[in-house]
């Protein structure tokens, strides 16, 4: 019965796609629910100083990078005046950190990309609230805004965000829910991951490259903080190599075990720093102890808030991702502090890491390399000093949370542009 349940509204998704491929170039778009097919009207004429009720939608449960930046997205609008809904799992870290600053919180945790319940649901809080913006900033919040827009009767522009660099399934619910023109447009964090977008069959008009932004009243240079430095305890003049990123085969973490067994071989000293979900694990502590490193070199911090304070006790920071990443949340906020960053040349880490003049890169899974840059930068103060220079100027003129705010903001209005008017 699910299954039949599901084919009906599968063909009338493909139903009204088709609708909206043919009258698309009407000046008064006209929508169609599920029932009967009214005809859904009333667009209202849109000035581009109207304040803007944005509802952002998310599964994200733990904190993670994205999560972090659909918040800062949050307070980048509510400080330029808009309305911000967040609808997220309210028992998250989310939804707590949100609620806490006084965002509006309404639950949403989908199960799978097509929850018919959830969607059903998040359709009624469309009607209810009309916001004028639905963002989606994650997989699962792609498929129930898609799904909760077509069956929802007021309908508000479509925004989806894309953050990584995995590649796209060609299934027909995957092309569907890529390509459907209910969806106004997309957002890019890196123009590697436009570029994969466009390659999938998306007009170049839909998808616009915002990169993700670092928040520069938190991460700035500053001395290494002294709590963090008891903390760690490294030994008098030993240098301190950081990776902050979730524990997972692509990340890269035994990576950066395996160049680390290469320059303790030539004499370097250092301590290796895991910080993030996962890298205080037995699993973790096992790959260290098989390259035979040495047990007192070797911090497993596990998820942190004050990320910060960790990354002013850095002497280098490294992303040694082999897959998947497609703007290193890490390396930008490391760069911001001054922190010389190595980094694996995948996706858009060549974006903000410019070999030579920010940071080094190196080709991903190649632990020699990684190893080789790792060098560079450890035995070169001065190089180092360099790096810290142009790292922070690079991170304040393109990957701050309030320009990425501006520049989501300016899309919209864009976007409602298009659309033809507001929904009331």
């Amino acid at each position: 019965m699910i299954f039949v349940g599901f084919e009906k509204v599968k063909l009338r998704i493909t139903a009204f796609y088709d609708f909206k491929a043919r009258y698309s170039n009407r000046k008064t778009a006209i929508y169609y629910n599920l029932n009967g097919l009214t005809p859904v009207t009333g667009l209202s004429t849109y000035n581009m100083t109207d304040k803007l009720k944005i509802l952002h939608i998310t599964e994200s449960f733990g904190w993670s990078g994205g999560a972090a930046q659909a918040l800062y997205l949050a307070r980048e609008l509510r400080a330029a005046g808009q309305e911000n809904i967040i609808a997220c799992p309210a028992g998250g870290d989310l939804g707590r950190k949100a609620a806490a600053e006084g965002f509006e919180v309404v639950h949403f945790r989908p199960r799978r990309d097509y929850d018919i319940k959830t969607a059903f649901a998040l359709a009624r809080l469309i009607n209810e609230r009309k916001p004028d913006v639905v963002q989606a900033h994650h997989p699962k919040a792609h498929a129930m805004g898609l799904m909760a827009k077509f069956l929802a009767r007021h309908k508000p522009v479509l925004v989806v965000t894309r953050r990584v660099s995995h590649p796209i399934i060609t299934t027909f619910f995957a092309r569907l829910k890529y390509q459907s023109r209910l969806i106004d447009g997309f957002i890019a964090v890196a123009d590697s991951v436009r570029a994969q977008l466009l390659a999938y069959g998306l007009p170049p008009e839909r998808v616009r490259t915002i990169y993700s932004g670092t928040d520069p009243a938190r991460f700035f240079p500053r001395p290494p903080d002294p709590a963090i430095v008891k903390e760690l305890a490294p030994p008098p003049g030993c240098q301190v190599v950081m990776l902050v990123g979730n524990f997972s085969a692509h990340k890269g973490q035994h990576v950066l075990l395996k160049a680390a067994k290469l320059l303790y071989a030539r004499g370097l000293d250092f301590i290796l720093v895991f910080a993030g979900r996962g890298t205080d694990s037995a699993e973790l502590k096992a790959l260290f102890s098989m390259e035979g490193l040495p047990p007192e070199k070797g911090r497993f911090l596990g998820l942190r808030y004050d990320v910060e304070k960790l990354l002013s006790a850095a002497s280098v920071s490294v992303n040694a991702a082999v897959k998947g990443e497609a703007l290193s949340g890490s390396i930008r906020e490391s760069l911001a502090m001054g922190v010389p960053a190595v980094a694996s040349d995948i996706s858009g880490n060549s974006e903000i890491v410019r070999d030579g003049l920010t940071g080094l890169l190196f080709p991903p899974g190649d632990h020699a390399a990684l190893a080789d840059r790792l060098e560079t930068v450890l035995r070169a103060p001065a190089l180092r000093a360099r790096f810290a220079e142009n790292s922070v100027a690079t991170v304040r003129e393109g990957f701050t949370t309030a320009i990425m705010g501006r520049r989501t903001l300016e899309y919209y209005r864009e976007l409602l542009g298009k659309s033809g008017g507001r929904r009331r």
